[in-house]
């Protein structure tokens, strides 16, 4: 939403990138939602001992 990108389709995939507003943003904040989540994965992710 920060970066004003709509998605008319109602469902994701690859099939829907030609329905996307501002593709490149859209995919910009993609990657930067899967980094964030990976860092807190990583953070908060109980150790295991072996």
């Amino acid at each position: 939403m920060a970066f004003g990108c709509t998605l008319m389709a109602p469902h994701g995939g690859i099939f829907v990138v030609p329905t996307i507003g501002n593709p490149l943003m859209y995919l910009v904040a993609l990657v930067i939602g899967a980094f964030i989540a990976c860092g807190l994965l990583g953070l908060l992710k109980k150790k295991v001992s072996e």
